[in-house]
């Protein structure tokens, strides 16, 4: 499956679209076509009204692109345009070969080279434990807190948590129930998220790069990535994320360290962090450091990991602390 069609459901034929918009108050638009052009699941992602987007999107489901353009060109209502407008100019642009199928994960990069990077995991929705652990990462004086997924669980506290992740600038991946929480799919006991929280889980990346030092890195929870629709073994970081999912089953199997020994050359980074087995983990195999990122809480403690770059190279550490949530 080439690149382009890194978005399309192979069962359904789907195709997914990410429009960034101009004027307007959400700054994305996410939308869906099948066959030729007919659209589904319009949705306005950031901002915006959310009683006039989601009539928007009831009244475009289902139709021909084609035929609802002209119904939705030229509304105005700030800026000389509106979603409405906006969500026209993403079908034309799509017409026009402009607007691109979206890739089946997003990857986002922390571009600013860092000295000292703290690591935490599997929040599962625990406001308590986020709030210790930030309290707690303040006197490490690291330069970036990176979140490895699931920052929700089934916990009536994620929209608390999500909001705490936002406001202190956390840069995080989504994780398996975060992909899903985004999505509406929330089951009890689990309260249902805000409709700015979901949005932002909806927009958080699935891979992370980054810098520490002179080394480059990528960070992902794990193997629900592969089960997305249009999922390629040639994307990047695909590669990485096979050897760590299959391949190594998360690092337990050693047996097939020699394997992946192989494989190593042809990774795009040399450290590789991955958070779904819910361990801490540390093994350097074929000149890169593999670092499993565990539960931030476990066992009556905190925990978090913190990576720095010394002058003998780079240097991990898993720290815990004892805690008792009330």
């Amino acid at each position: 499956m080439s690149a382009l069609r890194g978005a399309v459901e192979q069962n359904n034929e789907f195709a997914s679209y990410v429009f960034h918009t101009q004027g307007v108050c959400p700054p994305e638009i996410h939308f869906r076509l099948s066959g030729e052009d007919t659209v589904h699941q319009v949705r306005f992602v950031g901002g915006g009204c959310p009683g006039n987007a989601l009539l928007v999107a009831r009244l475009v489901d289902g139709k021909p692109m084609n035929a609802i353009v002209e119904y939705l060109s030229g509304i105005e209502c700030r800026n000389d345009t509106s979603c409405p407008d906006q969500l026209a100019r993403a079908f034309a642009a799509v017409k026009k070969g402009d607007l691109q199928p979206a890739a089946t994960f997003k990857v986002a990069e922390d571009a600013v080279s860092r000295a000292r990077v703290c690591f935490i995991g599997n929040l599962d929705g625990n406001l308590e434990v986020l709030t210790a652990l930030l309290h707690a990462v303040k006197y490490e004086h690291v330069h970036a807190v990176y979140g490895i997924g699931n920052l929700t669980g089934l916990s009536e506290q994620n929209d608390n948590v999500v909001s705490m992740i936002n406001k202190h600038k956390i840069q995080a991946i989504a994780g398996q129930l975060d992909w899903q929480y985004a999505q509406g799919k929330e089951a009890a006991p689990v309260a249902p998220l805000s409709l700015k929280n979901r949005d932002i889980l909806l927009r958080l990346p699935q891979v992370l790069v980054f810098q520490i030092g002179d080394q480059k890195g990528m960070a992902f929870y794990g193997r629900y990535i592969q089960d997305l629709p249009g999922y390629s073994d040639f994307a990047p970081f695909a590669l990485e994320m096979n050897m760590v999912c299959d391949l190594t089953r998360f690092m337990k199997d050693e047996s097939v360290f020699p394997a992946l020994e192989a494989m190593t050359p042809q990774f795009s980074v040399r450290l590789v962090v991955f958070s779904e087995s819910g361990e801490w983990k540390h093994h350097d195999v074929g000149g890169v450091m593999f670092l499993g990122i565990g539960s931030a809480y476990e066992n009556g403690f905190i925990n978090w990991g913190i990576l720095e770059n010394t002058a003998d190279g780079l240097k991990y550490q898993v720290r815990k602390t004892r805690f008792s949530p009330e």
